[in-house]
C-alpha cells in the first residue's frame, strides 16, 4: 500500500509546505584561490578554464 499527500501538512493549527523545504544546494566556499580542476554538471572533474599557473 502506498500512501501519497500533497505536500502540505497540518501542524499546530497551521499548513505547512513541504515543498519550502526544498532549497538548492549551495557549495560552501573555503578558499579565495581558484581551483586547477571543478567538477561539472555529471560530477566529472575537468580542467578549470579560470585557472591560470601563476
Amino acid at each position: 500500500m502506498k500512501i501519497t499527500f500533497s505536500g502540505k501538512v497540518l501542524r499546530d493549527d497551521k499548513i505547512i509546505s513541504l515543498e519550502d523545504k526544498k532549497k538548492k544546494v549551495v557549495p560552501k566556499v573555503i578558499s579565495e584561490t581558484i581551483p586547477k580542476f571543478i567538477q561539472d554538471h555529471k560530477g566529472t572533474w575537468i580542467k578549470n578554464p579560470e585557472w591560470t599557473n601563476n
